[in-house]
C-alpha cells in the first residue's frame, strides 16, 4: 500500500493500512516546515513491517540508504513496538530523504538531531495529547536545558546524554517567540541540511529596538521555556484544524481493483464494497487514526467526529444497510451543524 511518500509492506493487511495512514499523516505535519516542491521525491519511501522472526537488526528499527540515495525503514512489528517509537521512526526517514533529495549526502549525514526529534513530537503529541501533559510535568521537574548541545547533535553521533523530547521546546520556542513562519521554516531546513543553527537563530531572536541590549540563545531559550512551562496548555485543536483534519478522513476516493474492475470509493459507495478485505483494512485504519485523535477534536467537531467513528464501527461489524444510512445521516447532519456553529461563533468573534 502507497501513498504519496511512503510504500508500506508487511504480512498484515490491518498494520499495512494503518501504518500507511500514519505516514501520511506525518508528512501532512511535516508541511509546515518543508517545501512542497522539496517533497517531490523521485521515489517513495519503503516501510518494511518485520514481524518476529524476520529481523535482522539491533533496536525498534533500521534505517536504510539504498541505491540512488532511497530510503528505506524496517520496523520490528512486534508487540513491543509503540506509537511513539513509529512515529520516530516514519519521521526521521521522512527527513533523511528530504535532506538527501534536497541538500545531498553530506548534509544528511550531519542531519540535526533535534528536527527529527522535534517533528517526531509533533506528530505524537497531536495523536496522543496525554503524553505531552506527561512532557509538561517531566520538563518542569528539570527545567534548565540547554540550547547548545541539542542544536549541536546529529543523527549519526547518537548522544545519550541528550534527551531527545526536550527538542520538542525548541520549535514550542520558535513559535512562542513569534518568530515568523518563513524564518522558522528557515531554521528547520538549515538543520536538515545538517548545519548548526545556533548563531543564526541567535541572530534571529535579537530585539528589534536599537539600543537592547543583546541577548545569548541561551538567555533567550531559557526565557521561552520558562514561559512555555509556567503557562497552561490548550491541548484541543482549533476549530480549522480539526474541521481541516476531519473533510481530509472522510476523503475516500481511493481506487480499489476488484475482479469486475477498478472502482472509487466514497461515503455512498462504501457500503457497496464494504465486505472487500482492502476495504475493510483501510477503514480499520481510519477508524484507529481516528480514535487516537478523538481526545484532541475541538468540541464544535467532536459530533461528526463521533459520528464517524459509529460510522465506521458499521462497516467493520457489517451492520444492516439501514443502520449505515442512518449513520451516514447522523454524520452529515453533525457535519453542516459543525459547520454553521464555527461559522457563528466566529461571525460574533
Amino acid at each position: 500500500m502507497r501513498n504519496n511518500h511512503f510504500e508500506v509492506i508487511g504480512m498484515d493487511l490491518r498494520s499495512i493500512s494503518y501504518v500507511n495512514e500514519l505516514s501520511a499523516y506525518a508528512v501532512q505535519i511535516a508541511q509546515r516546515y518543508l517545501d512542497r516542491e522539496g517533497l517531490a521525491f523521485p521515489r517513495t519511501i519503503l516501510i518494511s513491517l518485520r514481524p518476529e522472526g524476520s529481523v535482522d537488526f539491533e533496536g525498534d528499527y533500521r534505517i536504510q540508504v539504498a541505491e540512488r540515495s532511497s530510503v528505506l525503514l524496517d520496523l520490528r512489528w512486534e508487540s513491543s513496538m509503540t506509537l511513539e517509537v513509529a512515529c520516530r521512526a516514519i519521521t526521521e526517514a521522512l527527513l533523511l530523504q528530504y535532506a538527501l533529495y534536497n541538500y545531498g549526502k553530506e548534509a544528511a549525514f550531519n542531519l540535526r538531531t533535534w528536527a527529527v526529534a522535534a517533528l517526531a513530537g509533533e506528530v505524537y503529541y497531536a495523536l496522543r495529547p496525554a503524553q505531552f501533559v506527561e512532557l509538561l510535568q517531566r520538563s518542569r521537574a528539570n527545567p534548565d536545558l540547554l540550547l547548545s548541545p541539542l542544536l549541536e547533535s546529529a543523527l549519526r553521533e547518537r548522544d545519550s546524554s541528550i534527551e531527545e523530547t526536550s527538542a520538542y521546546w525548541i520549535i514550542s520556542a520558535m513559535k512562542s517567540s513569534r518568530l515568523e513562519r518563513p524564518v522558522i521554516r528557515s531554521l528547520f531546513q538549515q538543520a536538515l541540511a545538517g548545519i548548526n543553527i545556533e548563531t543564526a537563530l541567535t541572530a534571529a531572536v535579537q530585539p528589534l529596538a536599537p539600543t537592547a541590549e543583546p541577548v545569548s540563545g541561551q538567555a533567550w531559550f531559557s526565557a521561552q521555556l520558562e514561559q512555555l512551562l509556567g503557562q497552561e496548555h490548550d491541548v484541543i485543536e482549533a476549530m480549522n484544524v480539526s474541521r481541516d483534519w476531519l473533510s481530509a478522513l472522510v476523503r475516500l476516493e481511493a481506487p480499489l481493483v476488484l475482479e469486475s474492475g477498478e472502482v472509487t470509493l466514497n461515503l455512498r459507495t462504501l457500503w457497496k464494497y464494504r465486505a472487500e478485505p482492502q476495504v475493510q483494512e483501510f477503514i480499520q485504519a481510519r477508524y484507529e487514526i481516528l480514535r487516537l485523535r478523538m481526545s484532541r477534536i475541538n468540541p464544535a467537531y467532536f459530533n461528526p467526529a463521533r459520528s464517524l467513528g459509529v460510522l465506521f464501527e458499521g462497516i467493520l461489524s457489517d451492520a444492516p444497510s439501514y443502520k449505515y444510512l442512518h449513520s451516514l445521516t447522523i454524520y452529515l447532519s453533525d457535519w453542516e451543524d459543525a459547520k454553521e456553529m464555527q461559522e457563528e461563533i466566529e461571525r460574533r468573534l
